[in-house]
């Protein structure tokens, strides 16, 4: 096995992980709630469409602003190493040679 190499983490980065936890069970918690929503509330309406469907158009754009959040905090906040960037099969050429 190679050695993985310990590396310090910032304040910055132990910050976001502690966000990205709580954002990761808050989009759970969003898709699981636009299910029991428009499971449970067929038979009610507000402004002419049901709460079912009013679920769906809350809850689906909820869920990828939260993903599409989380994407963005951790391209942000969680440095990747030069070494990691160069050994990732971005350029299968360099790898051969």
């Amino acid at each position: 096995m190679g050695e993985r190499i310990l590396r310090e983490i910032s304040d910055e980065e132990e910050i976001w992980l502690t966000i990205r936890s709580v954002l990761t069970v808050t989009r759970v918690a969003v898709l699981f709630t636009t299910i029991i929503v428009s499971e449970f509330f067929e038979d009610y309406y507000i402004l002419d469409l049901t709460v079912a469907i009013w679920s769906l158009i809350v809850g689906i754009p909820l869920f990828f602003f939260i993903s599409v959040l989380i994407l963005w905090g951790n391209k942000a906040f969680i440095p990747t190493s030069p070494q990691q960037e160069m050994t990732t099969i971005l350029r299968p050429i360099m790898e051969r040679t």
